[in-house]
């Protein structure tokens, strides 16, 4: 019991500076810059080998030895979802709604739906990108998640970029709005 405990610390310990938040010293889910636009500590991926024409920036993770921790992609071929995670933490969805626009305001207002359960603060509030701390009302127990949610258009085609429904500690998911903000057709020259 020790043990899995020592490596559950060590691994939070060693991902979560890695992963944004300020100075890397924010383990608590606070703290972080959400506007931030720079792409420092984040390594460029192409998509294409997974079926998208997509690349996006990916923060670098190191694990406890200091050994790079690589992206991996789980999709089965023909299917309109994407699952990408680094380590235990980072898991960002990607999905491919077609000819459909305005996911984002889908979403928000999918969003004030569940008002009787959860209380949905804005972090980042753009048309084609939300980043939201989602909690339950008060007195119902819980801790604070965060979550994020984008649209991007590829071949002229929407997809989704968002965290998993579970959410994440707010430097992990900031790192995921960086990743959502780089999303761009693979060869295009970045705005």
């Amino acid at each position: 019991m020790k043990q899995n405990f020592f490596w559950i610390a060590a691994l939070t310990i060693a991902f979560v500076p890695s992963c944004g938040g300020e100075n890397g010293d924010s383990t608590d889910g606070e703290g972080g810059d959400t506007l931030d636009t720079s792409f420092a500590g984040m390594s460029e991926m192409s998509l294409k080998e997974n079926g998208l024409n997509m690349t996006i920036m990916l923060p670098e993770v190191a694990s406890p030895t200091g050994a790079s921790v690589e992206p991996q992609v789980d999709h089965e071929d023909g299917d309109y979802m994407w699952d990408l995670y680094i380590g235990q933490h980072f898991h960002l969805v990607i999905e491919d709604f077609g000819k459909e626009k305005d996911k984002v305001a889908d979403e928000k207002k999918r969003l004030a739906d569940l008002n009787g359960i959860f209380v949905v603060e804005y972090i980042l509030d753009e048309p084609a990108l939300i980043m939201y701390k989602r909690t339950l009302h008060e007195g119902q127990g819980g801790k604070p998640t965060y979550h994020c949610y984008g649209q991007t258009k590829v071949d002229g085609y929407t997809y989704i970029l968002r965290s998993h429904e579970d959410g994440g500690l707010k430097p992990i998911i900031e790192d995921m709005v960086k990743t959502i903000r780089s999303a761009k057709q693979a060869g295009a020259v970045a705005a």
